[in-house]
C-alpha cells in the first residue's frame, strides 16, 4: 500500500510524504500515478514558485518527501492542494486498499 502523508501547519500544507508500493498489478497504475503527482509538485515548485525546500527519499524502501523551509507561498499551497486533489481521485477510484491519505500537523 502507499501512504501519503499531507504535512501541515497552521492549517496550510507545507510537505508531502509518499512510502509504499501499491501492488496493485504487473503494471502498476497506481504507483505510476501517484509517482507522476509527486514528480509534477516537486517539479512545478520548483520552477513556478521562489519558496525553499528540503526534498529526501530513498529507493531502496519507496521513499520520499518534500517540505517547505517556511510557510508555503500563495502558489506553492496551490500546487500542494493540487497534489491533494490528484491523490485523493486516486484514492476515491482505486480504494484504501493501494493508497492511504494521512494529515500530520508539523
Amino acid at each position: 500500500m502507499i501512504t501519503v502523508t499531507i504535512l501541515k501547519k497552521n492549517d496550510l500544507i507545507v510537505g508531502a510524504q509518499v512510502e509504499g508500493h501499491a501492488e496493485y498489478a504487473r503494471k502498476d497504475i497506481v504507483c505510476s500515478a501517484v509517482s507522476m503527482l509527486y514528480i509534477n509538485l516537486v517539479n512545478s515548485l520548483e520552477n513556478f514558485t521562489h519558496d525553499d525546500k528540503e526534498v529526501n527519499g530513498s529507493r531502496k524502501i519507496n521513499f520520499e518527501n518534500v517540505i517547505l523551509k517556511n510557510m508555503p507561498s500563495d502558489e506553492a499551497e496551490l500546487l500542494f492542494k493540487s497534489f491533494h486533489l490528484g491523490i485523493t481521485t486516486i484514492e476515491q477510484k482505486y480504494g484504501k486498499r493501494y493508497i492511504e491519505i494521512l494529515e500530520q500537523n508539523v
